[in-house]
């Protein structure tokens, strides 16, 4: 369906398993390591609706990068989640990066952090505000930097262009912002299966 359109990796692992390839050409995997080897320095928090992606994008930041990258879902121990928020934690020797699934990462917080990598995005505004909750908490001590990569004249971009001009949810909390997904759901499910109608 239209939703499905949203998270194009998955049609891959779905067929492919844990072989699946489609990093190889997806371009948002291009920007998000051009975009942590060049600032290495920073602490960026990447969420992604599924572990099986969280996964794979570790072992390509690994590999072709070398960057240190730890992997938080729901399939973890509390035990292995609490060893992977400490060493994203570190200063010196910790992770770059923290991947997170949805479902993984709920009542944590990273504020330590100041940048957000929405690898994908919720099709649902009260999880958006979920994720960007995630570091814009009490106690950051920085404006925080969201980045959300996405694949031009698909369901992707018609997304966030809803988000973004729609509801200015990456910008400002939208305490409306579930009545009005609720009261445009239909329509923007039909702007998701045909993105090159003009909202």
């Amino acid at each position: 369906g239209a939703r499905d359109m949203l998270y194009p990796e998955r049609i891959y692992q779905e067929f492919e398993g844990d072989n699946a390839t489609w990093w190889n050409f997806d371009p948002r995997v291009e920007w998000l390591m051009g975009y942590l080897t060049s600032h290495r320095s920073q602490k960026v928090l990447v969420i992604c609706a599924k572990a099986a992606t969280a996964l794979q994008l570790e072992q390509v930041l690994r590999e072709r990068e070398g960057i240190r990258a730890a992997v938080f879902h729901e399939g973890m121990s509390i035990i292995e989640r609490d060893r992977a928020a400490a060493w994203f934690a570190e200063e010196d020797t910790g992770a770059q990066v923290l991947l997170c699934s949805e479902i993984g990462s709920e009542g944590r917080n990273f504020q330590f952090a100041s940048h957000m990598v929405m690898f994908d995005l919720p099709f649902n505004p009260d999880l958006l505000e979920q994720r960007i909750g995630r570091l814009d908490r009490i106690g950051q001590a920085h404006d925080i930097q969201i980045h959300v990569p996405y694949l031009e004249k698909t369901a992707q971009s018609v997304l966030v262009r809803w988000y973004h001009e729609g509801l200015d949810a990456f910008e400002h909390t939208c305490p409306t912002g579930r009545t009005i997904y609720d009261s445009v759901y239909n329509d923007l499910i039909n702007y998701l299966a045909s993105p090159d109608q003009t909202a």
